[in-house]
């Protein structure tokens, strides 16, 4: 076969490893078009230079690439297939971290069906007047959320001086509280807040709210067992303790309350309580 010749489906099939039904399948999503298609008996045509693209479309769909990130990648400048890969790569790995421990904790929850054991500890919280950042998010943009959220606060903490100071502490501690279960699936309204002073102004996207004293079951957590799907085990604990000790308070959701920098941490150095205000029995 001469460079310049081209190639049938069946040929371009067989130096792709591909299979004919998959080339078509390509071709009608515009992923990788014949160069020539008769007008006649409508054989697609194929150029020696599509051998590497579509040996690349079927390797990437051997890892469960999606068609549009493919097209992202293969037909974007030339210079970025690699780091758009990359970073697909890179997210696929993260999910599949997630979805390991998301199968540790089904699995310890399957093998011990009594209540989590956890130290459980009460305390009362006394008026507090939050600045809250909110938004109804799914689980991917979480974390983006839940960071950009905090770097505003504290901006605008820096910005009127007196409200707070600009680390967090017991005493000025940081919040994310959670209006529901947040999944790939499922959406919540997540609300991060950091506690300032009475009077603080309202600006736009930061809402100012009264949040009144009550009481309060929590279970510290350090660095190691703050991260998802760790934390889901904390989650349960104070929830069971709650259930057999009170009940919960229906207008104040559980929340993570940070009472440290958790990025300046060691692993093993509290950062974190997971806290469900709750009216005693």
């Amino acid at each position: 076969m001469h460079s310049g010749e081209l190639l049938s489906i069946g040929q371009l099939a067989a130096l792709s490893r591909l299979s004919v039904k998959a080339l078509r399948h390509y071709d009608d999503q515009g992923l990788l078009t014949p160069v020539r298609v008769d007008p006649v008996s409508s054989y697609r045509f194929y150029s020696p230079d599509q051998i590497r693209r579509a040996t690349l479309i079927g390797t990437m769909r051997r890892i469960d690439v999606p068609l549009p990130v493919i097209r992202e990648i293969l037909d974007g400048p030339h210079a970025d297939a690699a780091p758009a890969f990359d970073a697909w790569w890179v997210a696929q790995e993260r999910r599949h971290e997630q979805r390991r421990g998301l199968a540790r904790y089904i699995g310890h929850q399957l093998h011990h069906q009594g209540e989590p054991a956890m130290d459980i500890t009460t305390r009362t919280v006394p008026e507090r007047t939050l600045a809250v950042i909110a938004r109804e998010v799914y689980q991917p943009e979480l974390d983006d959320f839940v960071m950009s959220a905090f770097v505003r606060l504290f901006d605008y903490a820096a910005a009127h001086p007196g409200l707070r100071p600009l680390d967090t502490t017991s005493e000025h501690p940081t919040y994310a509280i959670y209006h529901g279960s947040v999944t790939p699936d499922q959406s919540a309204l997540v609300e991060v807040c950091v506690v300032v002073a009475d009077g603080a102004p309202p600006v736009p996207g930061i809402s100012i709210r009264l949040e009144p004293a009550h009481q309060e079951a929590f279970a510290t957590l350090t660095r190691a067992q703050n991260g998802f799907p760790a934390i889901l085990e904390a989650y349960d604990a104070v929830a069971s303790w709650v259930l057999a000790h009170g009940e919960m308070v229906e207008d104040l959701p559980s929340r993570e309350v940070y009472f440290t920098d958790v990025l300046a941490a060691g692993m093993d150095d509290p950062v974190c309580d997971v806290a469900f205000p709750y009216v005693a029995r």
